[in-house]
């Protein structure tokens, strides 16, 4: 039920390594420092492990939906919802720096505090970090930033490629068809049922005259 493509299946694959891609790296820097974290003993702002869930979430879907096939264009409703995710997370690890990345308070005192290991010199504050994991922040940041994007264009031609190449009424339609195939040979069946039924009781009906025996 699905007309040829060839140009939808080979961006859809595209748009899957980059997101997979952007997953990778989002998830590998804040596992990274979910270690330091853990060295130091204190706990993680549960918006980087907000983020790291959508990023576990996001590796598995790319890798399951990349294959190139018309029937997996219909998780596109899935990719709005990832589109929402990492479009929250983004929002949310934005609005720690608050627009000043690597100057902000909460990222001398956290991010670049802990990046640098800087816990074993002093108490938050109090040590000069400098640029401490400032590079790899403004990643984070920006490949989350691509993600949402990313998945958005892949709602965007999934529904585009449903709505244009798995025609769902002409589905609908050939079931129909096959309905009324199925109908039309029960009706058959019965008849020719019906027919063999009269047939015999007719056959069964007509019994052959007694022959008289001779004295």
């Amino acid at each position: 039920m699905a007309r040829d493509g060839v140009a939808h299946k080979v961006v859809s694959v595209i748009l899957r390594l980059f997101e997979l891609c952007c997953a990778i790296i989002v998830l590998g820097i804040l596992s990274r420092f979910a270690y330091e974290i853990n060295l130091a003993g204190v706990d993680m702002d549960g918006r980087l492990i907000y983020t790291m869930v959508v990023a576990g979430i996001a590796i598995v879907y790319s890798i399951f939906f990349c294959p190139p096939f018309d029937t997996l264009f219909v998780g596109f409703a899935f990719d709005f919802i990832l589109f929402i995710m990492w479009l929250v997370a983004y929002c949310l690890l934005q609005s720690r720096t608050a627009g000043q990345s690597c100057s902000a308070g909460w990222y001398v005192n956290y991010w670049g505090y802990y990046w640098g290991h800087f816990w074993t010199l002093g108490p938050a504050g109090t040590v000069r970090i400098n640029s401490a994991g400032c590079g790899e922040w403004r990643t984070v940041l920006a490949f989350s930033f691509i993600a949402w994007f990313l998945h958005l264009l892949s709602g965007i031609l999934g529904a585009y490629v449903f709505r244009t190449y798995v025609m769902v009424k002409d589905v609908v339609h050939s079931a129909k068809q096959q309905m009324r195939k199925m109908s039309h040979s029960t009706r058959v069946s019965s008849a020719y049922n019906r027919d063999s039924a009269n047939m015999e009781a007719t056959q069964e009906g007509a019994v052959p005259p007694q022959t008289q025996q001779v004295v």
